[in-house]
């Protein structure tokens, strides 16, 4: 895994940069001020940024968040600040860990696994959910034109249930959706 290392801290950087490569993971270490911070994201497309950081300043933060925008990746943050506040406005940007006092060699692994699979079920989660908003707009569109397309057969002598009822049939025969039939009549009407 490619990780980037973004460091502000006094902890030991090469044993932790050494434990990660154990692991095998490939890793890129950089000064939270540095002003490359975005190319060095952008050119090495990491797979996991990991900040390492004595106090969890937002600008550090808002330096990783901002050159990730486009591409979300899992951000694991090892802190020594644990003050809530700035604990929530970490987890509000999306860093999947925040570990206050425990940037241990030996723990990385373990803490980097939960911030993955946290990072993949969020990813999931915000899926399902614009899959269901999409879902929401299509069903309001597809009410919307079977309703437009109801009015146009009403406007000619038919009924709303006999309307309907047409609409379907048609549906059926063609093989489709009412929505389809009663788009293709709107459009019709419209041209």
């Amino acid at each position: 895994m490619r990780i980037l290392l973004v460091h502000d801290t006094r902890h030991d950087l090469p044993a932790v940069e050494t434990a990660l490569a154990a692991n095998g993971d490939e890793v890129r270490s950089i000064a939270a001020g540095a002003f490359s911070l975005h190319a060095e994201i952008d050119q090495w497309n990491p797979e996991l940024i990991l900040i390492a950081t004595d106090d969890a300043a937002r600008d550090v933060l808002e330096h990783v968040c901002v050159a990730s925008q486009y591409q979300e990746r899992p951000i694991v943050m090892f802190t020594e600040d644990d003050d809530p506040i700035a604990m929530r406005a970490a987890m509000a940007a999306g860093v999947a860990a925040y570990v206050v006092a425990g940037m241990k060699p030996q723990r990385l692994r373990s803490v980097i696994g939960v911030a993955l699979e946290r990072f993949s079920r969020d990813q999931q989660q915000f899926a399902a959910l614009a899959a269901a908003q999409s879902a929401v707009i299509n069903q309001d569109q597809h009410e919307r034109v079977i309703a437009a397309a109801k009015a146009t057969l009403r406007r000619r002598g038919m009924s709303e249930p006999e309307a309907y009822a047409a609409l379907r049939s048609q549906a059926m025969r063609e093989r489709c959706t009412v929505a389809e039939v009663a788009s293709r009549l709107v459009a019709a009407r419209g041209a």
